[in-house]
């Protein structure tokens, strides 16, 4: 069962609760696709660093009785849900925004599991309101500007209602609530919208023959070195003329929300078909911090504007140095298999360490950052099984992006010693006493811990300290007998 089935199934359990009525499990989702809402664009790109809804943007599911109830203040753009919590940010430039006009509109609900409604509502921001505060219900209007009775009925899977939209200027938001009919949920959605003047009529920009064919979304930041251009694609393919670049100079110039800015800039200086930036409620197109739309003149051809990034090439020398493997290690079902090594850093590196068996499966992992120094990392496989594995160390160089990776085969095979000896060294150090008997992977041998008082040096170990580490420590014999 997928994550998105078992929290409706979840909110299901919920509704019979608070309700004392029977119902099916309620795996309703369906979200406003027309004009698109910030969930929707998060799927088709037209919005950035999104996070999980752009995977799921029908699942935006949530308690019932908006605005007297519902989601709480600050998270009405995920409903609530944290796992789409990138969804209550809120700036004036943060999300894309979709034309709108005041008047009757069309707004289209795709559902991919309809159930029965109650009914649908629709919600505007009052004038004024102030787009750089997280979203509360006093930013919108206490009555719904439009409501559709669903007649406790299963609607199809595309809807389209024809709603009065009130008068407003500038960017708006319409907040979409659909109330299924047999759970005590809702889903929301919102419509990042930029209405073009305050009534039904607007007269026609000076800049309407510009039409959004591209954005520069702030989804990463940038170092010293990096590149990023647009690329503008007419029907015949790629027009290098029509590139505009910036080369980063400074960590202020890559920060997410100041490059983009940049580069619309830069757009705008070279170019006469394309603008770039925010189009205002009169037609201007300026460039903004944050999210830019790239336009291009109507009559010109061009059909879409990408934007591709170049990283500098990483620090001089900038690798990951691993010591400590074995290429074999002998196991048993019964226990986990700690499996210990050590990671160096030429340069600042953050790093991830994953043990996959011969399938490909992931049997453990650890993760480490490393700034021109060294770290012990140990992974635990937890019921091994004999066979080929291999580790897999993954390293990304801090300032460039760039990846190191480094594969390791790794031998699993049964221990033929199994149940004679109680720990693989140096599992279970703290408790080691007299008699104690360890397995030292590093020589294949068993060894017993001296009586006391020398017993007491078989717990003195650690990866800076090897003194009397079984076989190989440089006073080993002070603390161990080999078997």
């Amino acid at each position: 069962m997928t994550k998105t089935k078992m929290l409706c199934l979840a909110w299901g359990a919920l509704a019979v609760l608070a309700a004392s009525a029977p119902t099916a499990p309620a795996w309703a989702h369906g979200y406003i696709s027309g004009p698109e809402s910030r969930n929707a664009l998060c799927r088709s790109g037209g919005n950035s660093a999104c996070g999980a809804i752009q995977w799921e943007p029908q699942s935006l599911e949530g308690p019932s009785g908006f605005p007297e109830r519902g989601p709480a203040d600050g998270q009405l753009g995920s409903a609530g849900l944290v796992q789409f919590s990138a969804l209550d940010e809120q700036t004036a430039t943060r999300w894309t925004k979709r034309p709108m006009q005041s008047g009757v509109q069309a707004f289209s609900w795709t559902f991919t599991a309809n159930h029965v409604t109650r009914n649908w509502r629709y919600y505007i921001t009052k004038p004024g309101w102030n787009p750089n505060l997280r979203l509360s219900r006093a930013a919108f209007e206490s009555q719904p500007f439009c409501v559709i009775d669903g007649g406790m009925r299963q609607p199809p899977k595309l809807v389209t209602h024809q709603c009065q939209v009130p008068q407003r200027s500038g960017y708006q938001l319409i907040l979409g609530v659909w109330e299924v009919g047999d759970t005590t949920n809702s889903f929301y959605n919102i419509i990042d919208a930029m209405f073009q003047d305050g009534g039904p009529t607007p007269p026609v920009p000076p800049q309407s023959s510009w039409l959004p064919k591209g954005t520069l979304f702030p989804s990463v930041d940038l170092k010293a070195g990096d590149k990023v251009a647009t690329r503008v694609f007419d029907a015949q393919g790629e027009r290098p003329d029509l590139q505009s670049r910036v080369i980063i100079n400074s960590e202020a110039e890559g920060e997410r929300n100041t490059w983009p800015y940049l580069l619309a800039n830069r757009v705008n200086a070279e170019q006469t078909l394309l603008r770039a930036g925010q189009m205002a409620a009169n037609g201007n197109i300026a460039p903004v911090q944050g999210q830019n739309e790239v336009f291009v003149r109507k009559d010109s051809g061009l059909q879409r504007v990408e934007v591709q990034i170049d990283k500098a090439p990483p620090p001089v020398g900038a690798d990951l140095l691993v010591a400590g493997l074995n290429p074999q290690y002998a196991i048993s079902n019964s226990s986990p298999l700690n499996l210990s090594f050590t990671l160096t850093a030429v340069g600042e590196i953050e790093v991830s360490a994953s043990v996959f068996d011969h399938g490909g499966q992931t049997k453990g992992v650890a993760t480490a950052k490393l700034n021109n120094s060294g770290q012990s990392l140990r992974i635990t496989v937890d019921k091994p099984q004999a066979g080929h594995h291999q580790l897999v160390i993954k390293g990304v160089v801090k300032g460039s992006g760039v990846l190191i990776q480094k594969t390791y085969d790794l031998m699993f095979v049964a221990d033929p010693q199994a149940g004679s000896y109680d720990y693989r060294f140096p599992e279970g150090l703290k408790i080691y006493k007299a008699g104690t008997r360890v397995l030292q992977a590093k020589t294949g041998l068993i060894y017993t811990c001296r009586p006391w008082p020398q017993s007491g040096y078989c717990t003195q170990w650690s990866p800076g300290a090897t003194h009397f580490e079984p076989g190989v420590g440089s006073h080993w014999q002070d603390a161990w007998i080999a078997r």
